[in-house]
């Protein structure tokens, strides 16, 4: 059976870890070597000597490109030891997509591009050809391999959106070999319950994604009544000097004239996203522009079907002298109607716009889709 996959860069090592999102190919990208590396600390062991020389790695993903000249040591020998291709059923596991060989460079790479440990030897193991499928057997069938090569690490940036449990035989297995095994906690966040095999299995170390890079670490928090709340800013939104603190109260679509029997000044907005019917088109800035133009401090909008959404304030049909002047956050339907609930009675919240590198990215899954799951990050 073919299970889609979910995919990160992900370096498992004995020192240190470091994980970001998948970034595809065809568009413009950059891996953020220089920083991830100090902000984890591996710097620090590398001072010290430890370099991964001597120890084997498994790589489980697409591959990798044997000719890329960051894997050849200075006497020009590849240190790609060993590996095979279960996709073509061949002993040269050539990527075609890409994925592997930034996962493996992220980790290994000794030339332009200084991996996190650059003298591990490399062994690789090809299930997937675009980075986007593989049958699971495929994955049991590289961990059972690089059992038998006697690897040291293995480290897997994918999984099924599920629990398998031959899946996490196959990891135990390596683990009762002496064999360390790193799996990617997965981009299927930020919902719940989105762990699957290998990650979700106690015994490997499940790695989620934080910020590393100032520039692209905005979060938002909101607590009402002690209960946290997950909100995501909205594209145009700035970081706030204070936390705002008011009362949270509801203003339907955040139309014009959802205001004209509410009074909202000073107070934080809460609306639906969209209009009353499905053709009608309420763009985020509107709602925006209409909460602040009738006094509000803050916009919480909430989805108008399931699950979470990533809002845009700044957009193509948006005037070109139009800024944000109120932080804009999104949320999921459940936990909005769940709010609206609670406001009834006007009650205050707290809504925070903050930048926090250690904050668990947006996109990282997170929680297992079974109630087995160990924190060891």
């Amino acid at each position: 059976m073919r299970n889609f996959l979910f995919f990160t860069l992900l370096l498992g090592g004995l020192f240190s870890i470091i994980i970001t999102n998948f970034v595809s190919l065809e568009e413009n990208y950059e891996l953020l070597l220089d920083n991830s590396g100090p902000y984890i600390g591996a710097e620090f062991p590398k001072q010290l000597g430890f370099t991964g020389n001597g120890i084997k790695i498994g790589v489980i993903d697409t591959g990798i490109n044997l000719n890329h000249p960051d894997f050849f040591n200075q006497d020009k020998i590849s240190r790609f030891l060993k590996g095979y291709d279960f996709v073509d059923n061949d002993a040269i596991p050539q990527d075609t997509n890409g994925h592997g060989t930034q996962v493996t460079g992220i980790i290994a790479a000794d030339g332009q591009l200084k991996g996190i440990a650059p003298m591990v030897e490399i062994f690789s193991y090809r299930v997937s050809s675009n980075g986007e499928s593989v049958p699971s057997d495929l994955i049991i069938k590289a961990i059972n391999q690089a059992v038998e090569d006697r690897v040291d690490i293995i480290n897997i940036s994918l999984g099924v959106n599920m629990t398998h449990n031959k899946i996490d035989n196959a990891v135990n297995n390596a683990i009762k070999h002496g064999i360390v095994v790193v799996a990617a906690a997965g981009n299927n966040g930020p919902d719940k319950s989105t762990i699957g095999s290998p990650a979700r299995n106690p015994n490997a170390i499940t790695v989620g994604a934080t910020y590393n890079n100032r520039d692209s670490s905005m979060v938002s928090t909101l607590e009402v009544d002690e209960i946290q709340f997950q909100v995501l800013p909205m594209l145009g939104t700035d970081i706030i000097s204070d936390p705002i603190s008011t009362e949270i109260i509801f203003a339907k679509y955040s139309r014009e004239n959802d205001f004209k029997d509410i009074d909202v000044k000073g107070k934080i907005v809460l609306a639906e996203r969209g209009g009353e019917t499905p053709d009608e088109i309420v763009f985020f800035s509107d709602k925006e522009i209409f909460a602040s133009k009738n006094g509000a401090k803050g916009l919480i909008v909430y989805n108008n079907q399931p699950g979470i959404f990533f809002g845009e304030l700044i957009h193509e049909y948006v005037s070109e002298d139009y800024y944000p002047t109120i932080p804009t956050v999104s949320m999921t339907r459940e936990e909005g109607l769940e709010l609206k609930g609670i406001i009834e009675t006007e009650i205050s919240g707290t809504l925070n716009v903050f930048n926090h590198p250690d904050f668990i990215a947006t996109f990282s899954s997170r929680g297992p889709v079974s109630p087995f799951y160990q924190n060891q990050i």
